[in-house]
């Protein structure tokens, strides 16, 4: 990353705490001059916010700790798949250490249909890489590798669209450059089209979490992630999502929704497009992939911030459609609801609660919110709800499971980590209002 970047991004992070915290504090120091009962109705308000965002995760955990284990939860069984066509998206000058990796991969360990396979490379590059004479090799060794060079291509949409056209199988696989996908997927996968629905969503989990402490909370978070959201989603409100690798579409829905090169999360604007036309998704967490988390926090830092941008588009995109939409039920309009502008107005607004203070504290020269018994309830159920939210996670983990000690470490830390990610939610919006959308390639 260079150095004009580095600093480019403090100077946001400046900005945005200057508006976030100066000037907030100073817009309620201004209200309590007017009305000082302002500053403890706007407490109390953020507070029931905080428990309020607590009850939904909770909704989600137990849920998860009581039937998450049931490996036959769906009385789901696999079904033999016909002809599929694995498409995978690289950008070669920074994902040349894993694509040969996957590609071996899919071509000696996955376990194939009747119809076989073909695996299509969809790649771009701004220059000629001499890994290609390695992969024309591979091509000519395995006859079922397509080399795609989507020429032109600037993103990882317009490398999916253009492999999309070509494929000639009924089922899609789409995965990333780093992802290692079990060897039955297939058919379990096929198992869910042949119930009827369209896109299946496996569980991604981190293979490189003993790189560093930032991979190692990462490793953590996606097993919360997909161990508990993706399941109680489903489980509770019939609800999932495409989350951009580990997916296998029905290829006639892929050529329909296709993927918008304009959004930042082209997996999740593809899903609410699918949602919103009644195409039906669902979560299996017994299809694993394995993946490379970012090992510094500055990577961390650029990933997450283009998730919350694009997740933040997709909110002024479709909320609206979202509520208004006849195909969905009440369950699935309210959770999607909670994952678009609830996502995004929480974010801001849990960080208001310190300019409350210090507003109070410079009108007053001292603090004097009562610790009354609901504040007591509100701290100690905000504060145990990331803890709970972990051992869920540990108990649905993927096995061989992770150190306890990643999962002790993520509890104690879950209330600040998602404090730093509500943060990088409130750059992502500052960098959204000033038209600013580049995407930072993942360091590999």
């Amino acid at each position: 990353m260079s150095k004009q970047r580095t600093f480019a991004e403090w100077l946001k992070v400046a900005e945005v705490l200057l508006i976030l915290y100066g000037l907030t504090t100073g817009v309620y120091y201004y209200l309590a001059e007017h009305n000082e009962n302002i500053l403890k109705v706007s407490y109390h308000v953020i507070v029931a916010l905080f428990v309020y965002q607590s009850a939904f995760i909770l909704v989600q955990v137990i849920p998860a700790m009581l039937f998450g284990r049931e490996k036959k939860l769906a009385d789901h069984k696999p079904v033999q798949a016909p002809r599929t066509t694995f498409i995978v998206c690289a950008y070669l000058p920074n994902e040349i250490k894993f694509v040969k990796t996957t590609l071996l991969h899919i071509l000696e360990d996955i376990r194939r249909p009747t119809g076989g396979i073909e695996v299509i490379l969809a790649y771009n590059t701004p220059y000629m890489e001499e890994v290609e004479q390695s992969f024309k090799q591979l091509a000519y060794d395995w006859p079922e590798l397509i080399l795609a060079n989507a020429y032109g291509s600037r993103s990882k949409s317009e490398n999916l669209n253009y492999a999309i056209n070509i494929a000639s199988g009924e089922m899609l696989v789409l995965l990333d450059a780093d992802h290692l996908i079990a060897p039955d997927c297939l058919d379990r996968a096929w198992g869910w089209i042949a119930k009827g629905y369209d896109i299946i969503q496996g569980h991604c989990t981190i293979r490189n979490a003993r790189a560093s402490i930032v991979s190692a909370m990462v490793s953590v978070e996606f097993e919360a992630i997909y161990g508990v959201s993706h399941f109680a989603r489903g489980f509770v409100f019939d609800a999932a999502l495409f989350g951009g690798s580990n997916g296998f579409w029905k290829t006639s829905v892929a050529k329909d929704i296709g993927f918008r090169t304009d959004m930042l999360t082209e997996d999740i604007d593809a899903t609410l497009r699918a949602t919103l036309k009644g195409y039906k998704i669902v979560h299996d967490k017994d299809i694993i992939s394995t993946e490379m988390a970012p090992e510094t926090l500055g990577a961390l830092w650029f990933q997450r911030k283009r998730w919350a941008q694009g997740w933040l588009q997709c909110s002024l995109k479709y909320q609206l459609p979202v509520l208004r939409s006849k195909l969905l039920k009440l369950r699935q309009r309210f959770c999607w609801t909670m994952l678009l502008m609830w996502r995004v107005s929480y974010d801001v607004f849990s960080h208001i609660l310190l300019p409350i203070v210090f507003a109070y504290w410079l009108y007053r020269g001292k603090v004097e919110f009562p610790m009354t018994p609901y504040i007591w309830f509100a701290l100690i159920f905000t504060m145990m709800t990331g803890p709970l939210e972990t051992v869920a996670a540990y108990m649905n983990s993927t096995e061989p499971k992770k150190p306890k000690a990643w999962f002790v470490l993520y509890a104690m830390t879950a209330f600040w980590y998602t404090m730093f990610k509500n943060f990088i939610q409130v750059v992502a919006i500052r960098d959204e209002i000033a038209g600013e959308r580049s995407w930072v390639v993942s360091k590999r």
